[in-house]
């Protein structure tokens, strides 16, 4: 289902899409259920649509803030009718820390904590639980209920419309650039939260976890070989860890072997745009072997001179895994199961995380996790966008990478013998990366990333008799219908062109440069002094676009992009235009930009109009009784 479709059907059906806000924000209210619920992210997407358009912020508020009322409304109910036999009901025994930690910030706040505790997120999901419990008067509890709530709904909603709006913006310039970013915010998203959740369900449970390990080696004497080195300070773990990087290895190996890496056909190709590929080129490439290398030499090299050599003798082990492993799957192909550039940077940067991590507060360790499965996420990503990677390859190379950064983790911490924590590692990892990310950046240039398609070469008389009728009508976007007619055919040079406008009357817009986007911020600057952004049309951006007023105090904008052929005698190019009213438009009050109507014939008629002083055209009939200008040289 594309973008659009959902698109348009969230436009069509916006009560159903109130109901899911109602169950959302009712369900992120719930007595412990708030702690599972993704509630803010679902939210911030629902303020992305209301920014977007698609939904009124009105009524998607309206949903929120009963949604809101209902779900704490339902846990001071539950608290006031079990009372003290709430603690021994599942689900809620297991977790009584948290029910405890609610009863101390109730005491101490009182009927504010209901208030404030919506905002709060280690308590959100019990205070009202909790005031059901200690016997708030209901009266009270019902109107800082709805007080509380009526805040909670705008806050949560509006960074999603300011960020829906911008991408709104954004598409205008480019629809690719929008879709790609939510897409990978949305990827970026989950891998952040389930990394978190992950960290905090296990964590408080990995002693308990040992202990049932130990239990099963006892009674399992090969599953006691493989584990027992792992777990047990007493033994040396170096060799258990290589039996299990070989199993990991093999059963790699093996599955490169069985499955092909193009079983499942993922492709990106449609996002594809020169902002983008620099950005993701960039990324993908700190996974690289040479980036990897770089950073680990610093790594390792920080670790010697602290003399922590069990830490640089697990790291070593990570980075020879990785490198050994990723470099024997490609004898297995060109697109192996086990991507290379994924299991470099996920065992490497994970490692890195597992050893800066115990430098913070076992409360805050879950950040520095996030931010490393943001980083390995943001590599795979890379791989499948710029089709140097199988979609199936990647997902299985991370699956790898987790199982290894576990065993190798449960390791190192077993056997590290109390040392203390690395100082200054966070710094050291940070500016490596820093500097890996730098240098790979200042390697590439944007203008690797425009791309140049040869022209087809087409005939003079051919073109103006029926093959106009072969190029394009509307300028292609991702997301949203094609509404930008591309009604100008003309065969020139674009510095022709470019000089035939000057004659008449036409001018460059101002380039988008910092000085230039202050005046974003004036709501008294002239259009004529706005930023006009690119268009794409498929891949490539508008090679020349210029402005000029009309008579009437309106300005018109043109713009031009490669057709993709040309004349054989000369080899001219042949360009498409598309010619629009330029608009004042104003996000939120603030930011202020210009913006073409969607369609314009009567901008193309005075255009027409205009360009007969200067040369003559022809003009043609198209689909919908559409007209197309037809410039030959």
């Amino acid at each position: 289902m594309s973008f659009e479709t959902v698109y348009a059907w969230i436009a069509l059906h916006p009560h159903y899409a109130g109901l899911a806000v109602f169950l959302i924000a009712m369900a992120e209210s719930l007595a412990v259920v708030g702690l599972l619920v993704p509630g803010v992210a679902m939210m911030f997407a629902a303020g992305a649509l209301i920014g977007a358009g698609a939904l009124s912020f009105g009524l998607t508020c309206g949903y929120a803030i009963a949604g809101a009322v209902a779900g704490d409304g339902v846990s001071f109910w539950l608290g006031w009718r079990y009372r003290d036999r709430l603690s021994s009901l599942w689900p809620f025994t297991r977790y009584p820390a948290m029910i405890d930690r609610g009863i101390d910030y109730f005491r101490r706040y009182g009927g504010r904590s209901v208030l404030f505790g919506r905002f709060i997120g280690p308590v959100r999901a019990v205070i009202p639980l909790v005031a059901g419990m200690l016997a708030m008067p209901a009266r009270r509890f019902i109107y800082i209920n709805v007080l509380s709530a009526i805040l909670w709904g705008p806050a949560y909603l509006l960074p999603g419309m300011a960020f829906g709006a911008s991408l709104d913006l954004a598409s205008k310039v480019t629809g690719r650039l929008a879709a790609l970013l939510i897409a990978l915010l949305a990827v970026l998203w989950v891998g952040a939260w389930l990394s978190k959740h992950l960290y905090l369900y296990f964590q408080p449970r990995a002693h308990q976890l040992i202990l049932v390990t130990f239990d099963l080696s006892r009674k399992h004497p090969l599953l006691g070989r493989l584990t027992a080195p792992l777990i047990d300070p007493q033994q040396r773990d170096y060799a258990g860890l290589a039996v299990w990087a070989a199993i990991l290895g093999l059963s790699s190996l093996l599955a490169c072997y069985l499955v092909p890496a193009d079983l499942v056909p993922v492709s990106l190709e449609a996002w594809r745009n020169p902002w983008a590929d620099y950005a993701l080129i960039v990324c993908e490439e700190l996974g690289g072997t040479l980036a990897v290398l770089a950073f680990s030499a610093v790594v390792f090299g920080w670790l010697l001179i602290r003399k922590k050599s069990i830490a640089g003798a697990h790291f070593l082990g990570t980075l020879v895994f990785a490198i050994t492993f990723g470099t024997i799957c490609h004898f297995f192909g060109d697109t192996p199961l086990l991507d290379s550039h994924v299991l470099n940077g996920g065992a490497v940067y994970g490692f890195a995380a597992v050893l800066t991590a115990d430098s913070a507060t076992p409360r805050w360790r879950w950040l520095i996790y996030s931010a490393a499965t943001l980083l390995i996420i943001v590599i795979a990503f890379a791989r499948v966008y710029a089709d140097t990677g199988e979609f199936l390859a990647v997902c299985f190379t991370l699956l790898i990478v987790l199982v290894w950064l576990i065993l190798l983790g449960v390791a190192y911490r077993r056997h590290r013998h109390g040392d203390s924590p690395i100082e200054g590692l966070a710094w050291i990892v940070m500016v490596s990366l820093v500097g890996v990310g730098s240098f790979g950046w200042h390697s590439h240039s944007m203008e690797e990333f425009f791309y140049r398609q040869p022209l087809l070469s087409v005939d003079e008389r051919q073109w103006l008799e029926d093959g106009w009728r072969f190029l394009p009508a509307y300028r292609v976007e991702t997301v949203g219908r094609p509404e930008q007619p591309l009604s100008i055919q003309w065969a020139s040079s674009i510095e022709s062109i470019r000089s035939d406008l000057v004659k008449l009357g036409w001018q460059e817009p101002k380039p988008l440069n910092l000085s230039q986007t202050l005046h974003l911020l004036n709501p008294q600057t002239e259009i004529s002094n706005l930023p006009v952004l690119p268009h794409f049309n498929q891949m490539e951006a508008d090679a020349l676009r210029m402005i000029k007023p009309t008579s009437d105090g309106r300005w018109l904008i043109v713009r031009f992009w490669s057709s993709g052929q040309q004349l054989q005698s000369g080899a001219i190019p042949i360009w498409l235009g598309s010619v629009a009213f330029l608009e004042e438009h104003s996000l939120f009050g603030v930011l202020k930009f210009s913006e073409e109507a969607n369609n314009s014939p009567e901008a193309f008629k005075i255009f027409t109009n205009d360009l007969r002083s200067l040369r003559p055209f022809l003009l043609r009939t198209g689909e919908k009784g559409r007209m197309i200008a037809l410039l030959p040289p």
